[in-house]
């Protein structure tokens, strides 16, 4: 099945009719040879991200893997940083739902946010996609919203 085969297949069968059809099936053992394809991949997948670590690269890949619900309506991308340490630093992907809202916040450090997609509300403020916003740090801003739904890449911490 060609690249192209696959993409028509995502889009057309959802991810519950995929794992419906799955387990409607029996499951067959694999071949030597589809066994070593499988190591074969996998191990090509670990030598070229191994490759980039040694030369302190990093790639973030564009699918749906990796995504987290941040609040109801809004999920986030890491794209670089750690979540787990309160107020860091992040490089991150936020999408947010239409019709998304929530209250305004203050900024711990400088925050930078590129609109990809959609439409963005900060209180007064009104983000289209193209559009580049900066608020330096303690800088404050009015509420949160979009009426379409939007993806933004953004530098600073979560808001909190």
């Amino acid at each position: 099945m060609d690249k192209h085969n696959k993409d028509q297949q995502k889009q057309v069968l959802d991810k519950d009719v995929l794992e419906m059809l799955a387990e409607a099936h029996e499951p067959l053992p694999l071949t030597l040879e589809a066994t070593a394809r499988m190591r074969g991949n996998l191990m090509s997948k670990i030598r070229e991200q191994k490759a980039l670590d040694e030369q302190n690269l990093k790639i973030v890949r564009g699918d749906d893997n990796d995504w987290i619900e941040a609040l109801p309506g809004a999920k986030i991308k890491v794209l670089r940083g750690d979540i787990s340490v309160p107020n860091s630093l992040l490089s991150y992907l936020v999408r947010l739902e239409p019709g998304f809202k929530m209250e305004g916040h203050g900024h711990p450090f400088d925050e930078e946010t590129l609109m990809l997609e959609g439409d963005l509300n900060l209180g007064d403020i009104n983000l289209v996609a193209g559009d580049f916003h900066f608020a330096a740090m303690g800088a404050k801003h009015g509420a949160v919203s979009t009426v379409n739904g939007c993806l933004a890449y953004m530098r600073g911490a979560l808001p909190v």
